[in-house]
């Protein structure tokens, strides 16, 4: 005998079908906007951390050339102190205020702070270029390491020079100089043992901070290279 289904069966099958095609279709739509939504936050976000990128870059840079000469400096009178080196009055002046340079990094952190404060570390979805831009980032503390012992030494030069010679302070763009006299300076300072051991160890200070500087140079340029990628 044949049996024969009856046709709600059938109708409510089908019924089901389509709302489980109905739901999924709404699922998947709903995840293709969320999806299109954080590509385009995600490009936004690092389009912003190449601009970031790009102002440490030229920091970096400007900070590298102004402890050069400033570890420069340090060299010169160390060996002049030392009787190694002749000086004239207007470059022993001129070392004298580099010898005191020391700079500050100041950082642009404000995206990857605001990625991690909102936990939306995932809309890099690159992996290894997120695991390079947190380390990179980390390794901005190393500045600040150094910060403290670098302003204590130029202090203790600055007060050895103050005893020495009168100093007239300018301030220029982006830079404060001291003008110092050379005579009062060559009188005070050359020979003086103390000078040369502070000396010694502000270009110890300075050229490990060149050191860092560079390294920090390096690895932004190769993310600012690899986030210009993902943008484009």
């Amino acid at each position: 005998m044949e049996v024969h289904k009856p046709k709600f069966v059938k109708g409510f099958f089908l019924e089901i079908v389509v709302i489980v095609i109905g739901i999924s279709l709404a699922i998947g739509a709903e995840r293709w906007v969320e999806h299109t939504r954080e590509s385009k936050e995600a490009k936004r976000v690092m389009t912003r951390m190449v601009a970031e990128l790009a102002r440490d870059s030229s920091d970096l840079e400007l900070n590298i050339n102004y402890l050069n000469r400033a570890a420069t400096s340090d060299s010169l009178l160390t060996e002049w102190s030392q009787g190694r080196l002749e000086l004239e009055n207007d470059s022993i002046e001129l070392h004298a205020d580099n010898s005191l340079k020391y700079t500050w990094f100041a950082s642009n952190t404000a995206e990857i702070e605001a990625l991690k404060g909102s936990g939306k570390l995932h809309l890099i979805e690159n992996e290894e270029l997120l695991s390079k831009l947190l380390k990179h980032y980390d390794r901005y503390t190393d500045f600040e390491m150094f910060r403290s012992w670098a302003e204590r030494i130029s202090i203790e030069l600055m007060d050895l020079y103050k005893r020495n010679s009168k100093i007239t302070t300018l301030v220029i763009p982006q830079e404060v100089s001291y003008v110092m006299d050379g005579v009062a300076l060559s009188k005070g300072l050359r020979g003086n043992q103390l000078f040369e051991n502070i000396l010694q160890e502000k270009k110890l200070v300075d050229l490990f901070v060149i050191a860092r500087t560079k390294n920090a140079l390096k690895r932004a340029t190769t993310l600012l290279s690899e986030l210009r990628q993902e943008v484009e």
